[in-house]
């Protein structure tokens, strides 16, 4: 019988569920890099019997199984994972009467994502209305005074601060508040196909896995597509049973049989 060259390329797709709790995997989507280690403990005991020296005996214990994985995409629920966050969804909706401190300048950043601006008047007496594009401008969080405008040389001939009111309409946006819980413990899954070898599947699967924040996040950067480097370890899982590993199993597709 021939011998199978079992050599392995390897891509997959990565799922994700909260641990122990049976519910669908959720898909991650791409993921670069899902590396696994295993990291030991050795106990030695040195052989006296012999001035040569060497060990009689040794012990290695295991001290954690960890994951590292490269995320690249920034779905809200990748970020929550993986920044310790929790998510608010706000809906698109009309604010009004929001108050800012104005400068030349300068940006009003507001509370809510802007979509739209539908008025910007002085909060003394809301009687002086000014203009998009001619007084201010909308940024991506709120809005900038012009230079030379009627807004500048309102605030130019101002005692003390000068502030405005705004109604807008914001974006429908996730909140994402990180860094506000300990972290979710995950079962991950991986549904692999081997491009090399016998072409087969191959479905790592890691029971009880608890992420640490993101090691680093370049928020810009345009030479590479942005990712999120996140370390985890695998934990026991005491409900796996005997004779079952308590921290991860491989499914190998047997191609032909």
């Amino acid at each position: 019988m021939a011998r199978k060259v079992e050599t392995v390329i390897l891509g997959a797709i990565v799922k994700m569920r909260p641990a122990n709790t049976g519910i669908p995997f959720r898909d991650v989507g791409l993921v670069s890099t899902v590396q696994q280690a295993t990291e030991t403990n050795d106990i030695t005991l040195p052989n006296t019997r012999t001035p040569e020296g060497g060990n009689y005996d040794k012990l290695t214990r295991i001290n954690a199984m960890t994951l590292s994985l490269n995320f690249r995409e920034f779905n809200s629920e990748n970020i929550a994972a993986n920044l310790w966050a929790d998510i608010s969804a706000v809906p698109s909706a009309a604010v009004t009467g929001e108050e800012h401190i104005a400068q030349v300048g300068k940006t009003c950043a507001l509370d809510k994502m802007p979509l739209t601006i539908t008025s910007v008047v002085d909060a003394a007496t809301g009687l002086v209305e000014f203009e998009e594009d001619e007084d201010f401008r909308m940024t991506g969080s709120g809005i900038e005074v012009l230079e030379g405008s009627a807004l500048a040389t309102a605030i130019a001939a101002a005692t003390g601060d000068y502030s405005l009111e705004i109604d807008y309409t914001c974006a429908a946006f996730d909140d994402i508040e990180a860094l506000v819980n300990s972290g979710e413990e995950w079962e991950i899954l991986l549904e692999g196909q081997n491009g090399a070898g016998t072409k087969g599947r191959i479905n790592p699967r890691f029971w009880r896995c608890k992420f640490a924040p993101a090691e680093s996040l370049d928020w810009i950067g345009t030479d590479d597509f942005m990712g999120m480097t996140v370390a985890a370890e695998v934990l026991a899982d005491s409900t796996r049973g005997t004779g079952k590993s308590a921290y991860m199993k491989v499914q190998k597709e047997k191609k032909g049989a």
